[in-house]
Formats: C-alpha cells, sequence, structure tokens
C-alpha cells in the first residue's frame, strides 16, 4: 500500500514539476512555431493572455487546452504561442516598450478588445480563425477549433481551385476563398487580395485598398486609445464635455474602420451616462450597433439597449 502511495506522490511531483503532461508544443514567437510545423501541417494557436491578472484567461488554460480532452481531440493539430499581457510590474519590466506596443499593435490588427482571445495561423503565418473568450468546458471549446480548422481546410481547397482558373472567374473565385474566413483574418492575405485587385481592375469586388486595412484599424485604435487615456478621473461636468468634443472630432476623421467608430460612439455613451443625459447615451448605443452589430461590442451593447429600455428607462421616464 505505502508502495503505491509513494510511486503515486512521486508520479504527481514529476507532474508538477513538468508541467501539465497534456500541455501543446509552445514556441516563444510565431516565427518560430512557423518554422517548426512547416512540414506537418499543424496549425498555430496564438493565446493572448493574461497570465498573472485574467482568471477566465488562466481557466483557458489550465481547464481546457491543458486537459486530456482537448489532447485527444486537437494535440497533434495545434502549437502554443502565448502572447501575455502581464500587469505585475516586475513581470511589465521584463518585456521591453517596442515589444508590449507590437502586442498591442496585434491586439488591434485583430479587433480584440478582450482577453482571453485566440487567433489561430497556418505555417505561413496566415489567420484563418479567431475564438474570443473562453468556454466553461473542453467540450465547449473544441468544437469552436475545429470549426476554425474546418474553415481552414475550406480555404485551402477554395484557393487550389481558383489557381488554374483565369481574369474576373478566378477573381470571384480568389475573393470567395477569403470570405470563407472571419472579417479580421481576410485583410492579412496580401498576396491574394493583391491578385483580386489585377484581375479585377474595375474594383467590381470591392478589394482595392483592403491590405490597408490593418495598419489603419491599428493607428485607429491606438489614438483612440491614447485619446480615452487622458479622460482617467476627470468626472467633472466640464470636463465630460470636453471629453465628447475630443470624441467627436476624432469620429469626424474620414475613413474610420468600424471597430474604431464603434468604440468612440460607446465611449460617448459612457460620457452621456456620466452626465446622466440618458436619452443621448440611449442614441449613441444604438448608433454603434447599427455601425458593427455582429462585433462583441456590438452585440454587448444591443444586450444593454434591451436591458435599459426594459428595466431602466421606463423608471426614469416615471419620475416627475
Amino acid at each position: 500500500m505505502w508502495g503505491m502511495t509513494r510511486s503515486f506522490l512521486s508520479a504527481t511531483i514529476l507532474t508538477l514539476l513538468a508541467g501539465s503532461v497534456f500541455a501543446l508544443p509552445e514556441y516563444p514567437t510565431s516565427e518560430a512555431a512557423q518554422e517548426a510545423i512547416k512540414d506537418d501541417g499543424r496549425s498555430i494557436v496564438l493565446d493572448f493572455t493574461g497570465t498573472d491578472w485574467c482568471t477566465a484567461c488562466i481557466h483557458l488554460r489550465d481547464k481546457i487546452m491543458e486537459t486530456p480532452e482537448f489532447e485527444q481531440a486537437l494535440g497533434d493539430k495545434l502549437v502554443l504561442v502565448e502572447v501575455d499581457f502581464p500587469r505585475t510590474p516586475a513581470l511589465k519590466e521584463q518585456i521591453t516598450a517596442e515589444e508590449w506596443e507590437r502586442r498591442e499593435n496585434m491586439l488591434a490588427s485583430y479587433a480584440l478588445e478582450a482577453l482571453p482571445a485566440v487567433v489561430l495561423l497556418d505555417s505561413q503565418g496566415l489567420p484563418f480563425g479567431v475564438i474570443r473568450g473562453t468556454r466553461p468546458t473542453p467540450a465547449d471549446y473544441i468544437p469552436l477549433v475545429q470549426e476554425a480548422l474546418k474553415a481552414r481546410a475550406a480555404r485551402d481547397e477554395a484557393l487550389q481551385k481558383a489557381a488554374p482558373l483565369q481574369g474576373m472567374e478566378k477573381a470571384r473565385a480568389l475573393a470567395a476563398a477569403l470570405e470563407l474566413l472571419p472579417v479580421e483574418c481576410r485583410d492579412k492575405y496580401a498576396d491574394v487580395i493583391g491578385e483580386i485587385t489585377a484581375l479585377d481592375p474595375e474594383d467590381t469586388l470591392g478589394y482595392r485598398g483592403k491590405v490597408d486595412i490593418t495598419g489603419r484599424r491599428v493607428r485607429q485604435l491606438n489614438a483612440l486609445r491614447e485619446l480615452t487615456s487622458t479622460f482617467a478621473g476627470k468626472l467633472s461636468a466640464a470636463e465630460v464635455r470636453d471629453s465628447i468634443t475630443k470624441l467627436d472630432a476624432y469620429l469626424a476623421q474620414p475613413n474610420l474602420v468600424p471597430e474604431a467608430q464603434q468604440k468612440a460612439i460607446l465611449c460617448k455613451a459612457d460620457s452621456y451616462a456620466l452626465l446622466r443625459e440618458y436619452d443621448k447615451q440611449m442614441s449613441c448605443m444604438r448608433e454603434a450597433i447599427k455601425v458593427a452589430p455582429d462585433t462583441r461590442a456590438g452585440q454587448k451593447a444591443k444586450r444593454d439597449v434591451d436591458f435599459l429600455e426594459q428595466h431602466v428607462m421606463p423608471h426614469l421616464q416615471a419620475k416627475p
């Protein structure tokens, strides 16, 4: 009996020292991961996480990715690259300012507004799947990864079928291949978009200029983040109205990507809420929903509007 117990304890200690036996192979950068998987067909999981503070991120890693269920379903298909956003000063100090900016730009380029989030890449670094948040169990999360892998396979098949075609027929086939992917991924396919625009000089498919969307998204979201950081702690009515004026100026600039426009409008809604101008708050939230109804922020705004309309506004309107 003691021998069995000792063996069990020894195995447990070894497991703790070595880390989870179900952990995915991990690489320090996406470039290193790409080199490792270039000939075997596996995919890269970019895990955007906060290892020292984000409980949902820790749940995703410990209770989903490092489980026997995940290993059995996907362990031979994936490798991991962690993109960490720690808050502990000692951990943050280990990340250079340039690297921190690079990580924030990666978030912005995929319109990721919260952690955890996962982006799936192939061996060329091309994205084909985005999963926001975590789920309660491996059984809930695994199908999301499998659907992304199916999208990759469908993309590959569509691109292969498009290869021998010519002219507008090929342009339409290439565009159809990109449309199999999440919207946040499509503008990363510069070579494919370049071929589409060359084959479609009249831009009937609307792909001209789409390669620049990633750069614009990053620049605009970074500028908005810098702007809103200046509002922190400013709660007087005059300061809040000044923030609304600055947000209006931001929104007046041309060619805002939907994510940046929506986020700025929701910041205005928050400002009106601080001023207790609830009708203007609701108007801003409805405007933000129209801009991009399918984004995570758009869906949350829809739920918030429904709640406010049903449970809050009737009481406010009833007051003398």
